[in-house]
């Protein structure tokens, strides 16, 4: 089960309103689950301080005076087999340019600052381990966008998956996109929107939806807001750096 939440000093600290909603959700690749020190918001700062949390955490009643979100980074880490890396710049860049039509509309616009070799041996990913293993390929101040040839779904062995927003068990701050080769174009952008806090939606053609018809994809502006409160947040804590 995908939970939008932060961690910190060591405490996975979830957005009350996001996790209401998302409560009935398909786990979509977030590790194990969460470690037992989760706790809603409102609980974190009435224990561990109200201060600290009102200036780190986005509210659930609206955005934060912060003015407008930086252009952040997706740095891409690509596998290869054979020596051919199993997607082109071609295709890395339809998947960008169909993330940037959907969050830059919101606020939040995406650029795509790097693209790097990943090791032949992440070109298909089988199990748990396989996928935490990729925390060790990670780069500061982006989001990490690992592509690779194939992704075994963990749940389910029989199923592969296009993408996943993952966390690994023993560093669960820490956190990735995983895309493979056989995505389809809005592929990432809905793992980013799990990256940003969002849950599944049972809307057909929203962006966070499996129900699709063919026509346009989209998301809300109640979506948005989510979006736009954890791109905040996270450029406030360090995780993200504006784009040079």
């Amino acid at each position: 089960m995908e939970r939008p939440c932060v961690y910190l000093h060591g405490v996975a600290v979830v957005d009350e309103a996001a996790a209401e909603a998302n409560e009935s959700e398909d786990d979509d690749g977030a590790g194990p689950g969460y470690p037992p020190r989760v706790i809603t918001r409102r609980a974190f700062a009435l224990g561990l301080g109200a201060g600290l949390v009102t200036r780190a955490l986005p509210t659930a009643a609206g955005d934060p005076a912060a003015g407008p979100v930086p252009t952040l980074q997706l740095a891409f880490a690509v596998a290869s087999e054979g020596g051919t890396p199993v997607r082109d710049d071609a295709w890395i860049d339809a998947q960008v340019a169909e993330a940037e039509r959907l969050f830059g509309g919101l606020g939040v616009h995406l650029r795509k600052t790097a693209r790097r070799p990943l090791a032949e041996r992440f070109a298909h990913l089988e199990t748990r381990l396989d996928r935490d293993a990729l925390a060790a390929e990670m780069s500061r101040g982006v989001i990490n966008v690992m592509l690779v040839g194939s992704l075994r779904d963990v749940d389910d062995t029989r199923l592969y998956r296009m993408g996943v927003h993952w966390r690994p068990a023993a560093t669960p701050a820490k956190h990735y996109v995983i895309v493979s080769a056989s995505a389809l174009p809005s592929t990432l952008a809905h793992e980013i929107g799990h990256y940003f806090g969002n849950p599944h939606s049972a809307v057909r053609d929203n962006l966070m939806s499996y129900d699709r018809s063919g026509d346009q994809v989209f998301l809300d502006e109640a979506q948005g807001r989510i979006i736009r409160r954890f791109a905040r947040l996270y450029v406030r804590i360090g995780e993200l750096a504006a784009a040079p």
